[in-house]
């Protein structure tokens, strides 16, 4: 598979590149896909960058300005990135709220730097100015001297001011004696696409992992083992760890270091961002929400009944994994035959003859509508069918929280 990240100088007074904007790019055709919201381009060139191809070589030590939607700072995606070398570029339509400046103010105390793009005023966008180190011009909307130089008149002098396509050479002087600091367009370079070969990802062992850094108390050795286990994951783990831009000073040769050094929040972060993605990467978004809430319900289920022969943490596991046939495009019988699954898993996923595999019949047949298997299943069970509704909306409450972020 391979995966892009488009990157264009921003250039000082005299035009010497200090930073890169990083751009998102799903081929080789050089403009912004139609097809992707901002949330999922933000995550898509932190995978691609910090994880794929790596940000050495995009950016090159280079400072790297990147899109944040409120949505992506609120969900803590710009902590994967060191804050001495990202702007954190705040689009032009994210509204100021209260909670949302909380934390910009929070990242900036970390040390991170913030930028405006496509800039035009409005009262309302004070807290973002406040909080300003960049300021993006637009010169295509921003489009007469006498409203350029508006810009740095109105715009505190501490800020600076970056004009962004710039296609000619007077623009460029223009901005100059204008007082602008950085310049950024056609007029200088277009964006230069990079592409590298991704691993292949066994999806499989992401399901575990996943599930494993989520617990309430993450077990490292059980992470550590599950990355040995996949290739691709010890490869991304490594380019990570040891980009120079997170001042890492002594090269990472193994996993338990690694995890060691990024320690349980920076672990589960980089787990969700590499597991999220790569599991719907290809499929429709409501198929990696339907296994959630078929995990989850499992899971409550499980530990409603009180019996020692079903274990909550395993049912959840045989609920993530009953769709891998569908998701690894391969038969049950060799998935659970690659990930050498405990028998009462492996029965649970294939004839579903077990408690647990009964279990997991019945939440399929309610997910179906399906409502004689649900009451026959209860009946046989002693449970209470209401309260089956109530803990199918907690498992459906439970998955949205997991994915609003990623699909909306």
């Amino acid at each position: 598979m391979d995966v892009y990240v488009a990157r264009q100088p921003i250039l000082n007074i005299n035009k010497e590149t200090v930073a890169y904007e990083l751009l998102f790019r799903d081929g080789f055709k050089n403009a912004m896909s139609d097809k992707i919201n901002g949330y999922d381009a933000t995550q898509s060139i932190l995978y691609n960058s910090m994880v794929t191809i790596g940000l050495e070589k995009i950016a090159n030590r280079k400072k790297v300005f990147v899109n944040f939607t409120g949505k992506n700072i609120k969900n803590g995606d710009v902590l994967l990135l060191p804050p001495g070398m990202v702007y954190i570029e705040i689009l032009e339509n994210t509204e100021p709220t209260k909670s949302l400046i909380d934390i910009c103010k929070h990242l900036r105390e970390k040390g991170y730097k913030f930028a405006l793009d496509d800039f035009v005023f409005d009262p309302k966008y004070q807290p973002f100015i406040d909080l300003a180190d960049i300021i993006k011009i637009d010169f295509i909307i921003t489009n007469t001297e006498a409203e350029r130089q508006k810009m740095r008149e109105i715009i505190p002098a501490h800020v600076k001011l970056l004009a962004e396509k710039v296609e000619t050479e007077e623009e460029y002087k223009q901005a100059l004696s204008l007082g602008y600091e950085y310049f950024q367009g056609y007029f200088f370079c277009r964006p230069v696409i990079i592409s590298q070969k991704a691993f292949h990802v066994n999806l499989a062992s992401q399901f575990l992992l996943l599930r494993e850094v989520n617990r309430v108390n993450i077990n490292i050795q059980s992470v550590e083992e599950i990355v040995k286990q996949d290739v691709s994951l010890v490869h991304k783990l490594l380019k990570y760890i040891n980009s120079p831009y997170l001042g890492i000073r002594n090269k990472v040769h193994n996993i338990r270091q690694a995890i060691a050094l990024l320690g349980l929040n920076g672990t589960r972060n980089w787990v969700n961002l590499i597991c999220l993605r790569d599991l719907s990467a290809e499929k429709p978004n409501e198929l990696f929400i339907m296994l959630l809430v078929r995990a989850k319900l499992c899971e409550i289920v499980a530990a409603a009944l009180k019996n020692p022969v079903l274990n909550s943490e395993t049912a959840f596991l045989v609920g993530m994994l009953s769709l891998s046939d569908v998701i690894l495009d391969q038969p049950m019988e060799h998935v659970v035959n690659e990930l050498g699954l405990a028998d009462e898993i492996k029965e649970a996923l294939l004839y579903k003859k077990n408690p647990i595999g009964e279990l997991l019949r019945m939440v399929i047949h309610y997910e179906r509508g399906e409502w004689n298997g649900v009451r026959d299943w209860c009946g046989l069970n002693h449970f209470s069918e209401r309260k089956l509704v109530d803990f199918y909306n907690e498992a459906v409450h439970c998955a949205t929280e997991m994915t609003e972020n990623m699909y909306q």
